[in-house]
């Protein structure tokens, strides 16, 4: 807590030694005056964004089953909706494992009568206890295999509806459907009518023309401003900052910034475009010819009665024009020099050599 206070106490003594040092007394004919505005949002820059979507956006649909592509749904770069059947598979493969499925249901329904027939004599003693219990294990192993291809064949491509249909009409399926599992478009398509199709062999990918995020490079100094729970403005529209990478560009010494948009920001997948950047927040900006720096800080001259005073600035930001900034000593009420800072820096470095 000490150490706290000593802190603020050197940085208020040296702002006030700053201001004490940095008045230039007399009138100049050669200097401009200017009012400050306050703004509320402080312009970054101009960027180049690249549309970005998230893992989670992106479908990809490999086939289910080796098989003959009987029907195509869907063409390249076409916008679907969801449910949509985009290809039909025909294989012998889930046919011949429907057809396994089927007897093994058959099995098991013959198993299951000839215990509830067995159980009544069995406990009558007609029976004999071994020929009861050799009925009962025969129907648990065909119940255990009945399970087991019940899980298969929906791990081959068969949705758990179409598997409760074969086992209630004991009738095989022998076309797979694919249906669209997102409203989106067809980015890349790699199966054609007729062709046959390896199990896993990709077939094509949905993307979501929903949550493109923009992803775009910032430099350093403005990222270091910027936290998770940022918020941003391209043109009128509002962007979360999504997340901030972990590591600087050492060629261009910037860091990518995924922006996520708050209303109805439209941009596809790695479409690029031009951006001008803004941060909302409370500030002033001045002309860019009234910023000078001093003493390794940006400042400004402020007029004040007799002369003019030079008071440090917090550049947040700039346009061709001018300067964002913020300061603990400028309220925007004064006259700042925006021509002529020069010159009146000069004259206060030759009056600091005397």
């Amino acid at each position: 807590m000490l150490n706290k206070k000593i802190l603020i106490l050197v940085l208020a003594t040296s702002v006030a030694l700053f201001a004490e040092n940095t008045f230039i007394k007399g009138e100049n004919k050669m200097v401009k005056l200017q009012g400050i505005k306050s703004v509320d949002s402080v312009y970054l820059g101009s960027f180049l964004a690249q549309g970005h979507l998230p893992a989670d956006k992106i479908y990809r649909i490999d086939a289910p089953v080796e098989g003959v592509v009987e029907k195509l749904g869907a063409g390249l770069y076409e916008n679907i909706k969801k449910r949509k059947i985009v290809a039909v598979i025909k294989s012998p493969k889930i046919l011949e494992l429907e057809a396994t499925y089927i007897n093994l249901l058959i099995e098991q329904e013959y198993n299951k009568n000839e215990v509830a027939r067995l159980e009544p004599l069995y406990k009558a003693a007609v029976v004999a206890k071994k020929q009861f219990l050799k009925a009962k294990n025969t129907l648990k192993k065909y119940e255990t295999q009945v399970d087991f291809y019940y899980s298969l064949l929906q791990e081959w491509g068969l949705n758990k509806k179409q598997v409760d249909t074969i086992t209630r009409t004991k009738q095989p399926i022998p076309r797979i459907h694919i249906y669209a599992p997102i409203d989106g478009k067809v980015a890349d398509l790699n199966i054609f009518p007729k062709m046959y199709l390896q199990r896993g062999e990709h077939m094509m990918t949905i993307v979501s023309k929903e949550g493109t995020h923009l992803e775009v490079a910032l430099p350093k100094e403005i990222v270091s401003k910027l936290n998770g729970s940022s918020e941003l403005i391209i043109g009128n529209e509002p962007f979360e900052v999504e997340s901030i990478a972990a590591e600087v560009d050492t060629r261009t010494q910037t860091v990518a910034v995924h922006l996520v948009p708050k209303g109805t920001y439209k941009i596809l997948p790695n479409e690029k475009r031009n951006i001008r950047l803004y941060w909302p927040r409370k500030a002033l900006r001045i002309a860019s010819s009234a910023v000078i720096n001093y003493a390794d800080k940006a400042s400004l001259f402020v007029k004040e009665d007799g002369g003019y005073r030079l008071y440090p600035i917090t550049q947040l930001g700039r346009d061709a024009k001018n300067v964002y900034f913020i300061s603990t000593e400028i309220d925007g009420s004064e006259q700042v020099v925006v021509r002529g800072a020069i010159s009146l820096k000069g004259a206060l470095e030759g009056m600091q050599d005397d």
